[in-house]
């Protein structure tokens, strides 16, 4: 075998919880030469994987995917693994020059248990079938197979270079704080009911500043600018700093340096468990919601046992699961399936660690 295609163009962790299973195909099939198609502001994440030959950016628009296309037709691959994908992947599909697409997506089952439909453009045949829950990690892995390649472990992979790390150091040093007596609060969340309301994220960094001698960094995504200003003008600034506005790769060295993490479930978290930093998560666990007179529902499977940390050390994660609701934004609940995750839950998190 000469090479591979890895399909993973959907979310940030989506696209780590790969990295494991790109890691194995390497270090059995040393040779191989591996690309990886996936969204380009996830790329930095990328850049230090000597497992990796290419990275392709993709767009799920239609009228920017001639781009890698045309990168793409250049090489005819042996085989073509769909690590995760939206539809929108099957405008690709058949122009990929391969006979080998393999994916553990889309299975639908009828009530025998027998496989139905899967992702258009795939045999049925080619679906490695997964039908209990497992966690996204070992969906993965459960693909190896195909090229009979074993697991190499679930840790995610990220690879920092010493530009970002020298980077990181002279941002802490600006701000008059040294490596690891900083706690990093990730104040986004790709959804809203993955956002932890503003005014806790407020009361927990004054809490921490009172009761320790660590600073607090408010950081997320430029999506959460506007979280991160709204915190910015109701908290005082002694040891507190605001990271905003700052690329995914130079995010990733500041968290490295972190004493440690408290995030909700996002891209963020996954950052922390790839470089092996104490990571207080936070998981939503409502049940149905009204919000502005529309109705929706969370996947119970979108839990931290199928999206959460997998094979990490104790002493690397701590867990909390329950209510994000905020009331104050129309939002009303009719049923809770664990009470609202407070602030004092949070601080004995922080005790417990430190």
């Amino acid at each position: 075998m000469n090479d591979l295609l890895i399909i993973s163009t959907t979310g940030m962790g989506d696209t780590l919880w790969g990295t494991p299973a790109i890691r194995a195909i390497k270090k059995k099939l040393p040779d191989v030469n591996i690309d990886l198609l996936l969204q380009k502001q996830w790329m930095p994440l990328f850049y230090g994987n000597k497992n990796l030959r290419h990275l392709i950016p993709y767009n799920p628009r239609w009228y920017h995917q001639l781009s890698p296309l045309l990168r793409l037709s250049k090489y005819c691959y042996d085989h073509v693994l769909i690590f995760h994908s939206n539809k929108d992947i099957r405008r690709i599909l058949p122009c990929l020059r391969t006979s080998s697409i393999w994916s553990h997506q889309y299975p639908e089952y009828d009530k025998h248990g027998n496989l139905i439909a899967s992702l258009p453009g795939i045999p049925l045949n080619r679906i490695v079938q997964i039908k209990k829950p497992v966690h996204a990690i070992l969906r993965r892995l459960a693909l190896l197979k195909v090229l009979h390649v074993p697991s190499d472990g679930t840790q995610m992979d990220i690879f920092l270079n010493n530009n970002q790390k020298k980077e990181a150091i002279v941002f802490l040093n600006k701000h008059n704080i040294k490596p690891k007596e900083f706690i990093y609060l990730n104040v986004g969340g790709s959804l809203p009911h993955k956002q932890w309301p503003i005014e806790k994220f407020i009361s927990l960094g004054k809490t921490i500043i009172q009761n320790t001698s660590l600073s607090v960094v408010f950081g997320g995504g430029p999506e959460d600018a506007y979280r991160i200003n709204s915190i910015d003008q109701q908290i005082k600034k002694e040891r507190v700093v605001f990271a905003k506005n700052r690329s995914i790769e130079e995010n990733c060295a500041l968290i490295k340096n972190a004493k440690f993490i408290v995030t909700p479930d996002s891209g963020p978290m996954h950052i922390g468990f790839a470089l092996k930093v104490p990571t207080i998560s936070l998981w939503p666990t409502i049940g149905v919601i009204e919000s502005t007179g529309s109705h929706g529902e969370i996947d119970p499977m979108n839990g931290p046992e199928f999206c959460g940390p997998l094979d990490i050390d104790k002493s690397l994660s701590f867990i909390l699961r329950g209510s994000f609701l905020d009331l104050n934004k129309n939002v009303k609940l009719h049923q809770s399936l664990l009470k609202p995750i407070s602030v004092e839950d949070v601080w004995q998190k922080i005790i417990k660690v430190m």
